[in-house]
């Protein structure tokens, strides 16, 4: 894991990852009906879920199941070892690098419950449904924590080079 970590912390690659995160989030805006996605909602329910998957036609439920296997399954993958890098970096701790592969845990499972609960429409499934909101939210959570800890991480960059840069004139 450790050579994982130190290989995705390169600049080059860092770059190399970020241009194929946009590319692939740009494909995904094509596949995933941006009002209607269970992946982009938070802590939605039951009947949220089923009223956006109803407001879907059939081929835009087709295009949305396949935007998850070609597409979301990759991009958890490319996600997680840009960030980890990005955390790597900014914090020089291998410790943090979890918090992105928790999201794709989390991801993952959640586009499983959603694929599941594309199978079975228009057959209602609460648990499924709700399991599925579960993860969706856990996910948006851990994203927001681990922009929080980017966020940290770059004050303490920035904060950082400009105190060791006025001592060391002074």
């Amino acid at each position: 894991m450790n050579t994982v970590i130190d290989f995705v912390s390169d600049k080059r690659i860092l770059i190399a990852l970020f241009l194929l995160m946009v590319a692939l989030n740009l494909s995904l805006s094509f596949f995933m009906p941006k009002d209607h996605a269970l992946d982009l909602k938070f802590a939605y329910t039951f009947s949220e879920a089923y009223q956006s998957l109803a407001e879907m036609d059939s081929d835009t439920r087709k295009f949305y199941r396949f935007g998850i296997w070609a597409l979301d399954f990759p991009y958890m993958i490319v996600y997680s070892l840009f960030f980890a890098g990005i955390l790597c970096r900014l914090w020089g701790s291998r410790a943090l690098v979890v918090v992105p592969f928790l999201i794709a845990i989390f991801d993952f499972f959640e586009n499983l419950m959603v694929l599941r609960i594309l199978k079975l429409f228009p057959e209602p499934n609460r648990l499924i449904t709700l399991i599925a909101s579960g993860f969706t939210t856990l996910k948006w959570l851990a994203v927001a924590i681990m922009f929080i800890i980017i966020i940290l991480g770059i004050w303490k960059y920035y904060f950082s080079e400009k105190f060791s840069t006025s001592s060391s004139s002074s």
